[in-house]
Order: structure tokens, then sequence, then C-alpha cells
């Protein structure tokens, strides 16, 4: 990160200053002009010796003070740069207002936000000044008053290293987490380059020694800054100079499969461009992508974007997130939570600590994403922080520092979140698929279905080899919840999960083969109270009915319609009845072979739970068939 323009910029905006100042003489003004001149022809080093001999003899000659000042910043000669500007403060304070800009600058940097605040004051009284300058200045003008309000109501922070399985002696970075903590991939930079590592969390807890992830993923170039889904099955992420690549940087998608990872594939012309796309963070639906490019039509620097993906599948024109979380100067490193409802990001253009804080922001009631709220100190610090990741539970925050116990150079620390910069709460629903005869796991396919829209938000395919999977929801939203495999009868579930649901859910799934006799209670059909008035979110469990009917042509059903038993015998009987020929004339709409079909309402007469307790009556009421014939 550039922090000041380039020296030759700098000496000549300074060599032109018409502002006024003490008479030199004419062997120390002909040094100088030697001086520029070196500078211009890129001998800065020997600008600088020539300098200091006449600053040195000339303490009042302030032009020569400042440009020997920004040498020395150019140098990484901080303290030899803050004695000389300090000297032209003290003897011309009105020369110009670059010397109480850079002191100003080196003060927030160092964390010294008094003096900073006093210099950055100094400058605003300049006029007129550069209008990049004004809006600098005016930006660590209030990053100091921040700050200095920030140290006095520090955040709760203890951050503990992840230990020796996961740190090294090199650099690591940009952490991910499964949704429920048990897999982390992160960035580790060695003597190779940039490749990912992985590891799981043990019995007791601890992780296991991270391994690095094999080729395809694993290549000569370099690969980092990346995203998962929440079951870890599906990558996001940035590689560089590839040979499909639209400019430098890019962004990438691979999946797990059975065999290992698959070949990488670009994520093509509307994510990238010529120019730089990086840091992917995907929503828990996979429907949304947030990253960072300097592509045109930005703030200024590197932005946050947004593409939504569309009805085909491809990625839409991408978005810029607005003035809300991007500014002027470099925004990076977003992170969307499960919930869907925070993003976390860094940015060096608002009000902070210092370069790069990390920010969060809350989706307003329009859906769009409002004011940015700094997480803090001593989150935040003068010195860069960047690449938060919090846990789906979000009480616990993953990122990388260079500071504290270090196994060398960047660690990954986790911390406990404090209660007002958690997200909102998520859950994630956890299994495994087995046949119910064998007891041996299945690849299946298993799909969770917004009941709001009917918006498939997860879709995932189990493997053979455990028949697991693992999938994040945001509370305060219901879901249909289906497994299915070819030969056997599919699981249907629903989730309504309230806004004060805390408890994640493992499901042990056993398919039934088809066969004559075996039933399916159809979780996700409604009515309306009292009616046997089809709900329209029924409709997501009657196409996936209708499918299987479809791919099983043979097959003969009895839909069933079942109640508690409250109210009147006969009443109940023919609610279900009703509620049965509904579901059947449904079907038969959505292009379903009558043959296959027949319905019947059972009343009250075949509970399946307690009807003394409102949990039984509920599970009494249902909607289920049962296969008639199967060849």
């Amino acid at each position: 990160m550039r922090l000041f323009a380039l020296i030759s910029v700098l000496s000549y905006f300074i060599a032109l200053q018409a502002t006024a100042q003490q008479r030199v003489s004419a062997k120390a003004e002909k040094q100088y002009q030697e001086a520029i001149s070196l500078i211009n022809d890129n001998r800065v080093d020997d600008a600088q010796k020539i300098l200091t001999k006449v600053f040195n003899k000339n303490p009042h000659y302030a032009r020569a003070g400042v440009t020997l000042g920004d040498i020395y910043i150019q140098q990484q000669k901080n303290k030899q740069a803050r004695e000389v500007y300090e000297s032209v403060v003290r003897n011309n304070p009105d020369f110009s207002y670059r010397p109480h800009f850079q002191l100003g600058r080196m003060c927030l940097l160092e964390a010294d936000y008094r003096q900073g605040k006093m210099y950055f004051e100094q400058v605003m009284r300049f006029k007129p000044l550069p209008a990049s300058t004004q809006q600098d200045a005016g930006l660590y003008l209030n990053q100091c008053n921040f700050a200095i309000e920030a140290l006095g109501q520090p955040v709760p922070f203890t951050p503990i290293n992840l230990g020796d399985s996961i740190n090294s002696e090199h650099d690591e970075y940009l952490p991910a987490l499964t949704a429920d903590d048990e897999t982390i991939i992160y960035t580790r930079k060695d003597e190779a380059g940039e490749d990912f590592y992985v590891s799981s969390k043990l019995a007791d807890g601890s992780w296991a020694k991270a391994q690095a992830l094999p080729p395809p993923l694993k290549t000569t170039l370099n690969e980092g800054a990346h995203c998962l889904t929440a079951d870890g099955k599906t990558i996001f992420f940035t590689a560089c100079y590839r040979n499909d690549s639209r400019g430098g940087c890019d962004l990438y998608m691979s999946k797990l499969t059975p065999e290992g990872w698959s070949v990488p594939v670009n994520l093509g012309d509307q994510i990238n461009t010529k120019h730089w796309e990086t840091q992917p963070s995907l929503s828990y639906d996979g429907q949304t992508l947030y990253f960072v490019s300097n592509r045109p039509g930005g703030f200024g620097g590197s932005d946050i974007w947004m593409s939504k993906r569309l009805a085909s599948g491809e990625w839409g024109l991408p978005e810029n997130m607005g003035p809300y979380i991007n500014s002027r100067k470099d925004e990076i490193s977003p992170f969307i939570h499960y919930d869907d409802q925070t993003l976390y990001f860094a940015s060096e253009g608002m009000a902070g600590m210092g370069k790069l804080d990390i920010y969060l922001s809350r989706r307003m009631h329009d859906g769009e994403f409002g004011p940015a709220r700094n997480l803090g100190y001593p989150i935040n610090t003068e010195k860069d922080e960047s690449s938060l990741f919090v846990n789906m539970a979000g009480n616990l925050a993953l990122f990388s520092s260079e500071s504290g116990d270090t196994r060398g150079g960047n660690d990954i620390y986790f911390f406990e979140m404090p209660e007002e910069l958690r997200p909102a709460k998520a859950i994630y629903v956890k299994g495994k698929v087995t046949d119910i005869q064998n007891k041996l796991p299945l690849n299946s396919s298993v799909e969770v279905v917004d009941l709001a829209n009917g918006q498939v938000v997860f879709k995932t395919e189990t493997f053979k080899r455990d028949g697991a999977f693992l999938v994040s929801l945001p509370t305060g939203k219901s879901f249909a919840f289906n497994v299915s495999r070819q030969g056997y009868l599919f699981f249907s579930e629903n989730f309504s999960l309230t806004a004060d649901r805390s408890t994640s859910e493992i499901y042990k799934i056993e398919l039934q083969p088809i066969e004559t006799g075996s039933e399916v209670i159809l979780k996700n059909i409604f009515y309306a109270v009292n009616s046997f008035t089809l709900e329209e979110k029924s409709l997501i469990e009657l196409r996936k009915l209708q499918e299987f009917l479809k791919l099983n042509p043979a097959l003969v059903i009895e839909i069933q319609g079942h109640t508690d038993n409250v109210g009147a015998a006969k009443y109940n009987l023919d609610l279900s009845q009703q509620r049965a020929k509904m579901v059947y004339e449904a079907l038969i709409r959505f292009g379903t072979d009558p043959k296959q079909l027949q319905f019947k309402g059972y009343g009250d007469a075949q509970p399946i739970a307690d009807n003394q307790s409102e949990a039984g009556r509920s599970a009494n009421r249902r909607t289920q068939f049962k296969v008639l014939k199967v060849k």
C-alpha cells in the first residue's frame, strides 16, 4: 500500500511553490536545483546527500527541507524524515501544508493520535488546498478523532493463536471454516508461493497437522484469497496469470468430488475483467457473490462488488456495493455471514485507527446494506487489520496477524466476538444418508428450498463413501428439505427457524427402497387453518412428488389425509378426504398420469403420536403417500 505519492511528483510540486520563504544563498539555491535534476534522473540517493548538506547549513531553507523529508519517506527512514519535517514546521510554519500533512500521517501510523490531530488541523488552515489533500486531511483528522475516543472505550478482545498444527514459520492468512467448525482451509505463503492448506478438528478439539490441498488446486502458480460453501465441497478462489485469465488475477471455482477436487473453472467474463478481481465471499444460498475489484466505475482504489446468480446458473453483471461500503480509498476482504444480513470488510477510507480497519454493515429493511461500523479498538489498531472470518454461530472470529506470539510472520488467531458485533443467528443442518435396510451410506441429492419464494438455496450430492451433507441456514425463515435417490422414496422435512433458534440439527436419514406398502410423510404440504385449501408454498413439495412419479411411471400411490382427534370424527374424516383430494387434483394438473394416483381420507383413525400434546397433534395432522403398486 502506497502511503505517499511518488517522490518525483512531490519534489516537482515543492519546486514550483510560490509561497514566500527566507532568502538563501545563490550557492544553496544552485545545489537545490542540482538535487531536483538528480531526482528527475532517478538518482534519489545522490540528491539526498546534496540536500542533507544544504539543509544542515540552511535550516530555514524550507523548500529543501520538505524535499529532503520526502526522500527520507521514500527510503523508509521515518525517524530522519520526522526530524526534518519538524525543523521545517518549527522554522517556517506557514511555508506549506506539506510537512504538517506528512507529520500527521506519521503520527497516525504510530498511534500518536492527539499529535496527529494537531497536525491535520494545521493542514486544514491552509487555503487553498488541493482537493485530494483536503479530502485526505479531513479523513485522517476524522480517524484521529475516532481513535482518541476508541482508545477510551476498548471492546473485549483476547486473541488466541491456533497453534503449531495450523501456523508455521511462514505466513498464514485468509482462514475459512465449514459451518460446523470442523474443517479449516487457509492460505500459506512460503518459498514456493501461495497454496491452500486444510486441517480437520480432532476429537479433543485440537487441530490436526495441516496439509496442502493437492492438485489441481495446488499448482506452480499462486492460489489464495478464497471462500467455501458451508459444507466445504465448493471453493471459490483467486488465481493469477493463468492461461485462461481475463487479466492479472481472476476468480475461479472448484468442486470436491468422490475423486477429489475438480479442475478449477474461470467464473467468466461477467465477473472477471482485464482488471484485478480477488477475495470472493459467497452468500449462504450460493446466489450472491461478493468480491474485490479495481475495475472502472468504483469510488476509488479497490472496491467491493456483488453479482447475483441468474436463472441460467451464470453470474449477472456485478454491481458496486455503494458509498456505505466503498470509499475513495481501498476496500478489501469482504465476508458475508451465513445470516445473509451482516457483511464484514476492511477499509482504509473510513473513520478508524489508521491504515486498514475492519468494519461491519447490516442489511436494512429495503435489502440494502447500511452505514458501516468500525469494530473498535483493540480489534483494530494503527496497523493493517483485514480478512476477518466469523463462524456460523457468530461467537468466534478468525483473523491473521503478525503481532503477538506468532510462529513467524502472519499467524491465524481466533477471538470471542463481542455481543454487539455478532451477526444474526444461523444454524446448520448436518446429516448422513443411508439405506434403511443395510445401513450403508448412499450417494444422493440433497436440496433445500426457501418456502417464501420457492428458491433453491442449497443443493449438493452426498458421496457413497460417507453419505454426509452439511448446510447452513439463517434463522427467521422456513425451508423445505428433500433428499432423493433413484430407486428410493424421497425424504421430506420442514424447518421453521424462528429468530431465537440456536440449536443446529443433526439427522440420520434412512432412505427406503421403493417397495409396496412403504410410506412417506409430505412435511411441506400446507393448508389454511381448518380448511382443505392448499397454501402456495405447498407447490414445492407437489412438484417434487410429481417429478418422482414421472421418474417411476409404473408406480401407483395413494394420497392419504390424516387429522388429529380434536373435533367431531365425521368432520375430521371429511376434512382429511378433501385435503387428500386437493393434492390428488393438483398432481393431475401438473401432468401426473391419473392411473398412478388414488386418494383417501382417514380422519383421526391412524395417529402416529399422542393426541394429548400439541406436538403430538401436529404430527398427526399430516399428508402422506403410500406405495400401492411398484410394477
